[in-house]
C-alpha cells in the first residue's frame, strides 16, 4: 500500500508541477504578448482559466487525500483509542460519498451536459473543464479508500498488542 501511495503521489506531484510551469510560461507570454508586442494573447488568457481551475482540483484531490486539508480537530483531539479510529474511518467515509456523490457522478453529469457547448477562446467542449471534478474525485475516493485500510490495519495492530 505504501508503494501504491508513494506512486500516485509522485504522478499528482509530477502533473500539478508540469502544470503549473506551463501555466508560468503561458503568464510569461501573456505579460510579453501584451506589454512588448502591444498585441495580447487572448488564447493564454483563456488557457490559463482552464488550467487554474484543472490544478486546483487535482491539488485539492491531493491534499485531501493526504489528510493535510483543513479540519476541526476539537473532538478528535480529545478521543483515542477505538473511538479516535471509529470518528477516522467515519470522516474518510464522507469523503467517499461526497467525492463519489458529488465529484465523481455530479462532475460526470456538468461534464456530459457541457459537451456540446464549446469553449470560445480555446474551441474546445466547456465539458473538459468539468472533467476535472471526476478526475479529482476519484483521486480523493482513492485515496479515502487508502487511509480507511491504514486506519484498519493501525487499528487491527492495536489491539492485537
Amino acid at each position: 500500500m505504501v508503494h501504491m501511495r508513494s506512486l500516485l503521489d509522485r504522478f499528482i506531484q509530477a502533473v500539478c508541477c508540469g502544470l503549473f510551469i506551463v501555466m508560468v510560461v503561458a503568464a510569461s507570454w501573456q505579460v510579453i504578448s501584451r506589454y512588448a508586442l502591444n498585441s495580447p494573447s487572448t488564447i493564454s488568457e483563456a488557457f490559463l482559466r482552464f488550467s487554474l481551475v484543472w490544478l486546483s482540483m487535482i491539488a485539492i484531490a491531493y491534499v485531501a487525500g493526504r489528510r493535510e486539508h483543513v479540519s476541526l480537530t476539537l473532538l478528535t483531539d480529545r478521543l483515542s483509542g477505538i473511538w479516535k479510529a471509529t470518528l477516522d474511518m467515519s470522516i474518510e467515509i464522507l469523503f467517499i460519498a461526497f467525492a463519489g456523490l458529488v465529484m465523481i457522478y455530479g462532475g460526470a453529469q456538468a461534464a456530459s451536459n457541457t459537451m456540446s457547448q464549446i469553449y470560445p477562446m480555446l474551441e474546445i467542449p466547456k465539458g473538459f473543464l468539468y472533467l476535472s471534478l471526476p478526475a479529482s474525485g476519484s483521486i480523493i475516493v482513492t485515496y479515502c479508500l487508502m487511509n480507511c485500510l491504514d486506519l484498519f490495519h493501525a487499528c487491527h495492530l492495536s489491539r492485537s498488542q
